[in-house]
């Protein structure tokens, strides 16, 4: 089996692979005061509450975009595994060209968003990860990653707004009518954050289908926030919510490494 996790801004995602098959997933939440051995303790609670032995782990791979953690979660998974992991970062074979300006810029979770999209989806791709930030790219029909942007995201605005405007209330995020009319404090802005995510997937998935080599681009979304941010987008959306960890898994397939056990 195969340990894949993701190491995100608020929740280090992980799934458990035996073949292509996803037995497990779960997600921790992300606390920098942690040692390396409270997340092996949890690490090692989670597979045994789901009838998961350490023993049946042959390999593990992991991105992070909190530097911080790293090399902690690594350590964790070396523990309870005993494997070394891959880790997702400069070197890795990605399976195709990154045109941005310093690829080893690009971070882990893009990159196995990018590798799983593709295999699963074909190119040309708009790639949408919806989570503590949300990051929109294109992917030509060359499969080269062409770059994106990077916007806040959807629940982060909320929290934006309550902070700084005190007359603003709390609000549950769900679903809002498109007339984009709210008729009360929480409608408005719960319509607003809504409706202008929704609008920025469209909007870029429009400018983004208009470069060369994005013609018929189909758009996938991943992400905590996906069903979200895409609920009310005019454009069609795949949504893919194990998009990242079966990119992990690809990862590892294509860099396994030759000797697993430490």
């Amino acid at each position: 089996m195969l340990l894949a996790l993701d190491i995100g801004n608020s929740n280090i995602s992980l799934g458990v692979f035996c073949g292509a098959e996803l037995r497990m997933r779960a997600k921790i939440s992300v606390q920098t005061r942690r040692s390396a051995d409270e997340y092996a303790a949890i690490l090692y609670d989670l597979l045994r509450m789901r009838q998961i032995s350490r023993e049946e782990i042959g390999g593990c791979i992991l991105s992070s975009v909190v530097p911080e953690l790293t090399g902690l979660v690594e350590e964790a998974a070396r523990t309870v595994t005993g494997t070394v992991p891959v880790r997702v970062g400069p070197g890795i074979r990605t399976g195709f060209p990154i045109r941005i300006d310093d690829p080893s810029q690009l971070g882990g979770d893009l990159v196995a968003d990018t590798l799983a999209a593709l295999t699963e989806y074909g190119a040309p791709l708009v790639l949408v990860d919806a989570g503590t930030v949300t990051t929109i790219a294109a992917v030509d029909g060359g499969r080269a990653y062409l770059g994106g942007c990077i916007v806040p995201g959807i629940r982060q605005g909320a929290a934006v707004l309550k902070d700084t405007a005190a007359l603003l209330p709390s609000i549950e995020l769900g679903s809002c009518e498109e007339s984009c009319l709210g008729r009360s404090s929480a409608d408005a802005i719960r319509c607003g954050l809504l409706l202008s995510s929704a609008m920025t997937v469209d909007g870029f998935l429009d400018r983004y289908s208009a470069l060369p080599g994005m013609a018929g681009a189909k758009c996938v979304a991943t992400g905590g926030s996906a069903e979200l941010v895409t609920a009310l987008c005019r454009r069609p959306v795949l949504v893919d919510p194990e998009l990242t960890l079966k990119g992990l898994r690809y990862l590892y397939e294509a860099n396994r490494p030759k000797t697993r056990r430490s």
